[in-house]
C-alpha cells in the first residue's frame, strides 16, 4: 500500500469502512507513521493490534 492512499484511508475517516489485509489476513487500519513508512493495524481475527509495514497492505485479498 501507498502512504498516500493510507493518510487517505485515515484523514477521510474510512478506517472502520476499509478492511486491508495483511498477509491475507484482514485488518483495520488504526493510524499511520509518515516518518517510517508503517501503519498500526488491528486484526478483525482476534481483535490484536500490531505495527505492520505499509508494503505488507494490500486492499485486495489475493495481492
Amino acid at each position: 500500500m501507498q502512504l498516500r492512499r493510507a493518510v487517505e484511508i485515515c484523514n477521510n475517516n474510512e478506517k472502520d469502512n476499509v478492511t486491508l489485509y495483511y498477509y491475507n489476513k484482514p485488518v483495520t487500519l488504526v493510524s499511520v507513521d509518515n516518518n517510517i513508512g508503517t501503519a498500526h493495524v488491528k486484526s478483525l481475527n482476534d481483535d490484536s493490534q500490531f505495527e505492520a509495514e505499509l508494503e505488507s497492505l494490500h486492499e485486495n485479498k489475493n495481492l
